[in-house]
């Protein structure tokens, strides 16, 4: 484990939308390095929006550990917040249950502040529900401590040596392709680049909302990842974060395609299956031989109608090393029905009851399709 820092910096969050000029703010010197000491703890920090996707997004990087617990929330259809010095949840709740009654993100925040004692200590920036943002920083945070704001984001920073690092995470933010979370780890990397905030200590986070987005859509937490102590904490979180987008956000994306599909939105429903489709992909061709990766890719297919051969020969080889699992017999047994061959399907679904000691979930089905080849049979026709 790293030792503990001497020194502690705090963090920062950032969030996305479309390219665009930016403005600069820098807290004046007189009465900030009266406040500041040179132990302040230095952080940067970006919230953003996308807006084609409907995701709110920050990420912070701090000198302190656990910047994730205390300076970034965000809530879907309302909007981002993130707080590197003196942070207060309850002023994020606040502010992000007033923008999701539809209140602008700098009447929520002027508000605020004008009821706010210690606003004068305080860096805070928001972006809300349609990607207008505000922010703040006030004339008692340390030096350097200021803002970027472009269209649907804002970077800010304190006690850095100057607006540079933010410069460079706004550059690379703008001009970054992929999700909203991809395009916030390019640009807390960049800051990283050009002042590095690890010292003995570094913590970063970075987190995603959308509706439905988080495990079986029980949450709007699409993306919610912590590094909080580690000697390179931007480098760990990137770690996590490809961990997380094989693990968990392929069939994320699926699931919102679907809820797409469901709404009658096809284009929408068709760009987040291809997202899902490549995220699979990614997954295979980081772990070839992955049992549950090839089987995570061949039920997708199968059951979004993509390419059932495809899908088919996926599951034999996630079967063929498992071969006695029941899961991967299941899928073999849903592509090879989706594919028009009943009898194969019969077959591998006989194999998932076997293997899986008779559970309901697999004798119902083999049952149903046995009442259908009985039926074609008395037909006079069979699938092959």
């Amino acid at each position: 484990m790293p030792r503990p820092a001497r020194r502690i910096l705090a963090a920062a969050a950032a969030f996305f939308v479309l390219s665009l000029v930016v403005c600069t703010h820098a807290v004046p010197s007189a009465a900030a390095s009266a406040a500041s000491a040179a132990s302040a703890p230095a952080a940067f920090a970006i919230v953003a929006i996308d807006s084609l996707r409907g995701e709110w997004g920050a990420a912070a990087v701090s000198r302190w550990i656990a910047v994730g617990a205390r300076s970034i929330e965000a809530r879907a259809s309302a909007g981002a917040w993130s707080a590197l010095e003196l942070p207060d949840p309850r002023e994020a709740a606040l502010l992000l249950v007033r923008m999701s009654r539809g209140v602008s993100a700098r009447a929520a925040l002027d508000s605020l502040l004008a009821q706010d004692p210690r606003h004068a200590e305080r860096q805070i920036a928001i972006v809300d529900r349609v990607g207008t943002t505000a922010s703040f920083t006030g004339d008692r945070c340390p030096l350097w401590a200021g803002q970027l704001s472009g269209r649907g984001y804002v970077c800010q920073g304190v006690a850095l040596p100057g607006e540079e690092a933010l410069k460079a995470m706004g550059k690379v933010f703008e001009s970054a392709t992929g999700t909203l979370a991809e395009r916030l780890l390019a640009a807390v990397e960049s800051a990283e680049s050009v002042f590095p905030v690890r010292e003995e200590v570094e913590s970063a986070a970075i987190l995603v909302v959308r509706e439905g987005g988080g495990p079986n859509g029980w949450s709007d937490r699409l993306v919610d990842l912590r590094v909080d102590q580690a000697q390179d904490a931007v480098q760990e979180l990137k770690s996590v974060y490809a961990a997380h987008a094989a693990t968990f956000l392929p069939a994320a994306y699926a699931r919102l395609g679907d809820e797409e599909k469901r709404r009658g939105d096809s284009i929408s429903a068709e760009r987040e299956y291809a997202r899902a489709e490549a995220e699979f992909r990614a997954a295979i061709a980081r772990r070839p031989k992955d049992a549950a990766a090839l089987n995570e890719l061949a039920w997708f297919l199968a059951t979004h109608d993509r390419d059932m051969e495809e899908a088919v020969q996926l599951a034999k080889s996630a079967v063929s090393t498992q071969p006695r699992d029941p899961i991967l017999y299941d899928t073999l047994a849903e592509a090879e029905y989706r594919s028009g061959s009943l009898t194969r399907a019969i077959e591998a679904m006989e194999r998932a009851v076997k293997y899986s000691g008779g559970e309901a979930r697999y004798t119902e089905r083999l049952a149903r399709w046995m009442r259908e080849r009985a039926a074609l049979e008395g037909k006079g026709s069979s699938k092959p």
